[in-house]
C-alpha cells in the first residue's frame, strides 16, 4: 500500500492519467461516431448473394423444421439475425426463413468478397445487454472476492455495479462502487477493456491493533483487463485495478489489485 500526501495540489497517480488519455482518444469524432451514436439501434442487416446452385430454406431454426423454399444462384438475401447454427433470412420477394450457418460458405458479399460472420458461439453474446460475474484476487496482500452486475449501452460501452469483500491479516474491508467500462473490440476472443469509476470503502481494522476504529472513505478506481471467451455466453475476466483511497486523514492511499473471475452475459 503506497501513501500519498492529501493536499489539494496533489497529483493523481499516473495510471489515472493514462486511463483519462484513453477516454480522450476514444472520444475522437471518427471513433465516437461508430462507438457512441445510436446506442440502442440495431446493426444494419447484411445482404449477400448466393454463390451455389441453391441453398435450402427451412421454416424454423432446426433440422426438425421442413424445407419450404430454396434460394438460387445470384439471388440476393438479407440476413436478419443469428441463432447458434442457424441464420434467419429474407428474400427480395419477402419470403422469410432459416438457413444453416454452414451454408454461408456458399454466399458472397455484394462487392464479391467472402462475408465475415461472428463466431456462432459468440453471436448471441454480442447482443446480450446484461452481465453478471464473480472474481477472486489479491488486494494488496488480502484475499478479495468481487461480484459485479453490468448493463451494456452499446457493444462497446457499459456501466457496472461492484461489491467486493477483502479479508486480510491486519484488516478487512468492503467496497461498493460503480464504473463505466469501455471494450473497443468485443468481437475478439480475447477482448481488452478499460474502466474508470468510484465508490466507498469501509475498513475494519483487526481488534488486536491499538487503533481499531472502523472507517469509511471515498475512492477512485481505474482498471485494465480482458475478456476471454470460453463458450456461449461465458467468459473468463482478467483484471488489474488501481484503487485510490481519498481518506479523511493527512494521507491518501493507493492499493493495487489483481483478480481473475468468470462472467456470463444474458
Amino acid at each position: 500500500m503506497t501513501i500519498f500526501g492529501a493536499s489539494q495540489q496533489q497529483k493523481r497517480p499516473g495510471f489515472y492519467r493514462i486511463i483519462f488519455c484513453c477516454l480522450l482518444l476514444c472520444s475522437h469524432p471518427a471513433w465516437a461516431q461508430n462507438w457512441f451514436t445510436n446506442w440502442f439501434a440495431a446493426d444494419e442487416p447484411l445482404q449477400v448473394s448466393v454463390d451455389d446452385a441453391f441453398i435450402n430454406v427451412y421454416s424454423g431454426p432446426g433440422r426438425g423444421y421442413p424445407i419450404f423454399h430454396v434460394v438460387e444462384r445470384e439471388e440476393i438475401i438479407t440476413l436478419l439475425k443469428s441463432r447458434t447454427e442457424w441464420i434467419k433470412i429474407k428474400t427480395r420477394r419477402g419470403i422469410v426463413g432459416w438457413i444453416k450457418r454452414d451454408d454461408m460458405q456458399f454466399t458472397l458479399a455484394l462487392d464479391g468478397s467472402k462475408p465475415e460472420f461472428p463466431d456462432s458461439k459468440q453471436a448471441d453474446y454480442l447482443v446480450n445487454r446484461f452481465e453478471m460475474g464473480a472474481a477472486y484476487g489479491d488486494f494488496a496482500g488480502a484475499d478479495s472476492l468481487t461480484l459485479n452486475l453490468g448493463y451494456r449501452f452499446t457493444k462497446n460501452l457499459s456501466a457496472e455495479l461492484r461489491f467486493a469483500d477483502n479479508t486480510g491479516k491486519f484488516s478487512d474491508s468492503q467496497i461498493i462502487g460503480g464504473a463505466l467500462l469501455f471494450q473497443p473490440f468485443p468481437e475478439l476472443r480475447g477482448s481488452p477493456f478499460f474502466s474508470i469509476g468510484g465508490g466507498k470503502i469501509k475498513t475494519f481494522p483487526s481488534s488486536t491493533l491499538v487503533q481499531s476504529e472502523d472507517r469509511e472513505d471515498n475512492l477512485l478506481q481505474a482498471s485494465l483487463g480482458a475478456y476471454v471467451h470460453l463458450t456461449g455466453r461465458f467468459f473468463m475476466r482478467v483484471e488489474y485495478v488501481n484503487h485510490y483511497v481519498l481518506t479523511s486523514r493527512n494521507t491518501n492511499e493507493e492499493v493495487n489489485e489483481w483478480k481473475l473471475g468468470f462472467n456470463v452475459f444474458f
